[in-house]
């Protein structure tokens, strides 16, 4: 090239065109989201040596730059994971925390009316208005149990929903990098990246890192492949994985994630996924949702076992034993798509009191099993079947093989379909079938307190007389034991199921041929025993140590918690990818100011490069007038 000033002009001229077009193209794109600052590279064109030393030969652009730093990028994304799997929480929690916003529709309020009614017809048994109020109420407390546990439950199955959402718009996305990769890469073939196609491809990778957490690895070619963060491939070259919502093989009643690439399917779970919305909707789903729901379940079967039991214990206005009250589901098992044995499993209740709220897997390893309680991983060696663990018996049938699962889920059902039964007002067994009566001609200080009824009462059982022997240090019980020692203040009997199922409790000095007789009630219309008892469920250690109350207060309470804490995170993260968008804006975003410093200086430049070009044309006219004269 020549070193010419019409040669040199002429390259000053196109680096300041390039320049100035490079300039109004960021002026042009300062509001389009995902673009970055470009910038012409220009070098010098080299030098021409001679006699005299060496004449440069001007400028030349050599490519145009985007202002990118991939570490800021790649921090960017991470925190659009994180923040848009903390919104989706969030967003979710906050729906639940409403469902228990009114304090005066609630379970909390229905249980208080339960127990006020209970109160009321201890006061008046035989009054028919407070027998109906008593029903009516178990039956709306049933309702507002049912209420809740639906619409956890229909919670549950919008985040169900969204995975196929998420997932197809991952597919897109994944398909649009893919199409991008193919023409990137025929750009760097040519020897100049294509600027504006790594910003849409750019722009694509943060679409996608909101719905889950992807790893870019850069090629050589200008082609990206993307990776979970397991490292599973979304990605490789051409190849797209696909996503897809799919019944999950642990649990077919919901769905979960898989990807399939080159006809290789892998289940991606909340680890899997690393961030992104269909994360989020996984952990609240399967952790959010599923806590609440099953503690609603578990409040259902302690209400359902605590009132039916009474019930039970109790007779009616007739005299006939106490019907149900409550009717709830028991505990579901879901065997798993991928068992390959016949074993088969059923789960029951066997110990209301000691139920967890949580869901369990049950594994078989050819030997023996084990149990895992998903609230807390806690796990739980079982030698074999039936075994008891949490107030829950398993038992199995058939022969399973080794590897084989079982999802037990011990309160869904009752959480959605606890159903008050339909009784009269007659049918409130508000009274005991027996009683204790002391004799009329005791001479002695004895007397008997604390009766109650522990079991059925056995048709034909009574009466039942309890005679104390001479000296009155023993006693006989008729027809069920004789010479039993005698210390005030004990209980008689000492195990409740020994005497047909009541127990008493004789104090004070008897004397010789003192009787008590446990006899049937004579007017249990009128009897409020079991009332009371009903009353008293009030403050019973029902579940796991607490009472019904205290568990619906500590279901309020984690929610509440649960709904700050995911609040708190989201609101943190979002802070977070806010700061990471500004640093990484700060080199790549346009600013204007510096767009219009730039514009003025290299239209100067393009003026003085012009004004080269005129002085080169009047040299030139000046050499051809010289020669011509």
């Amino acid at each position: 090239m020549s070193s010419s000033l019409l040669n040199i002009g002429g390259t000053a001229l196109a680096a300041a065109q390039g320049s100035l077009a490079t300039v109004s193209h960021n002026i042009a794109n300062a509001n389009t989201p995902g673009y970055t600052r470009q910038q012409a590279q220009l070098a010098t064109a080299g030098a021409m040596f001679t006699g005299a030393g060496f004449f440069g030969r001007g400028v030349e652009v050599t490519s145009v730059r985007r202002s990118y730093d991939q570490f800021l990028t790649a921090a960017v994304l991470s925190a659009t994971s994180v923040s848009a799997a903390d919104s989706t929480r969030a967003s979710g929690l906050k729906a639940l925390d409403a469902l228990f916003a009114d304090p005066e529709q609630g379970i909390g309020a229905g249980l208080d009316n339960l127990f006020a009614a209970a109160g009321d017809l201890a006061n008046r048994p035989a009054d028919a208005s407070a027998r109906l109020v008593f029903v009516a109420r178990a039956g709306q407390l049933a309702e507002r149990i049912t209420g809740v546990g639906q619409q956890i439950a229909a919670l549950a199955q919008e985040a169900d929903g969204r995975l196929a959402l998420d997932a197809a718009q991952a597919n897109t996305q994944l398909a649009t990098i893919a199409r991008l990769n193919v023409r990137i890469a025929q750009g760097f073939a040519q020897g100049q990246p294509p600027n504006d196609l790594l910003d849409q491809r750019d722009a694509a990778i943060a679409t996608l890192g909101g719905l889950l957490a992807v790893r870019p690895v850069q090629q050589e070619d200008g082609r990206v492949n993307l990776f979970t963060v397991d490292g599973a491939p979304l990605l490789v070259g051409d190849s797209a994985a696909r996503l897809e919502s799919a019944p999950d093989p642990a649990d077919p009643s919901r769905h979960a994630v898989r990807m399939t690439l080159a006809g290789n399917a892998l289940w991606l779970d909340e680890a899997g996924l690393g961030g992104g919305s269909l994360a989020g909707a996984l952990r609240l789903r399967d952790q959010d949702l599923a806590a609440a729901g099953n503690e609603v379940g578990r409040i259902a079967q302690g209400v359902a076992a605590a009132f039916n039991r009474q019930q039970e214990l109790g007779v009616d206005m007739n005299g006939d034993p106490g019907a149900r009250l409550f009717a709830a589901p028991g505990p579901a098992t879901q065997a798993d798509s991928r068992n390959t044995g016949s074993g088969t499993l059923a789960a029951r209740m066997d110990d209301p009191s000691k139920l967890v709220a949580s869901d369990y897997e049950l594994r078989y390893d050819g030997s023996a099993w084990q149990l895992t309680r998903l609230a807390d991983g806690h796990t739980e060696p079982l030698a074999a079947l039936p075994a008891t663990f949490d107030g829950l018996q398993f038992e199995t049938g058939g022969t399973p093989a080794s590897g084989d699962r079982w999802r037990v889920r011990p309160f869904a059902a009752a959480s959605t379909g606890l159903q008050a039964q339909q009784l009269a007002p007659r049918q409130v067994a508000t009274g005991y079938a027996a009683t204790v009566v002391a004799g009329a001609e005791n001479r002695g200080g004895a007397f008997a307190a604390g009766f109650a009824v522990v079991g059925p009462v056995a048709a034909g059982a009574l009466p039942v007389t309890i005679t104390f022997n001479d000296p009155p240090t023993s006693f006989n019980v008729e027809g069920l034991a004789g010479n039993v020692p005698y210390t005030a203040g004990q209980r008689v009997p000492a195990a409740p199921a020994d005497y047909d199922g009541w127990t008493i409790t004789l104090s004070g000095a008897p004397a010789a041929g003192d009787t008590f007789t446990v006899q049937a009630t004579r007017n249990p219309a009128s009897d409020n025993r079991n009332a009371l008892a009903f009353a008293a469920l009030a403050d019973a250690a029902l579940l796991d140590g607490a009472s019904l109350n205290a568990a619906h207060a500590a279901l309020l309470g984690e929610v509440g918690m649960r709904t700050q804490a995911g609040q708190a995170s989201a609101d943190i993260s979002a802070q977070l990818q806010s700061e990471a968008q500004a640093r990484q804006q700060g080199g790549a975003g346009v600013d204007l100011d510096e767009e219009a410093a730039d514009l003025l200086r290299f239209q100067q430049a393009y003026q003085a490069s012009a004004r080269i070009l005129q002085a080169s044309q009047t040299l030139f006219q000046t050499l051809l007038s010289s020669i011509g004269g």
